[in-house]
């Protein structure tokens, strides 16, 4: 029996992705970082570091994350105005990458 050698091709690249193969090479898990948001008031500012409070469900969650020179902040960071925290995790802690500060809303007038 003669069978073509695209179908040939055809059929061991079948077999492989149904086996699981994959010819992209496999990621250590523990090198992959992943962003993680965190929304609140901030309690406190350093050049080092803020400190961001929220309660979820009545109870009152309290965050610190290091600021680097690699950390983008969209607004004037001061205590007591809301902001959103894009962080990683890595063996030093939480290191903020992006901190928006979400200004008031103002009712337009009718």
């Amino acid at each position: 029996m003669y069978v073509q050698p695209t179908v040939l091709g055809l059929v061991f690249c079948l077999l492989a992705v149904s086996s699981g193969l994959d010819a992209r090479p496999q990621q250590d898990s523990g090198s992959q970082q992943t962003d993680t948001f965190f929304a609140g008031t901030v309690l406190e500012t350093t050049t080092a570091k803020v400190v961001v409070s929220r309660v979820v469900l009545g109870k009152t969650e309290k965050r610190e994350f290091r600021v680097t020179s690699g950390t983008k902040v969209e607004g004037r960071l001061r205590a007591k105005v809301r902001v959103t925290v894009r962080y990683i995790t890595d063996d030093d802690g939480d290191t903020a990458t992006l901190i928006i500060v979400r200004t008031a809303q103002q009712l337009k007038p009718k």
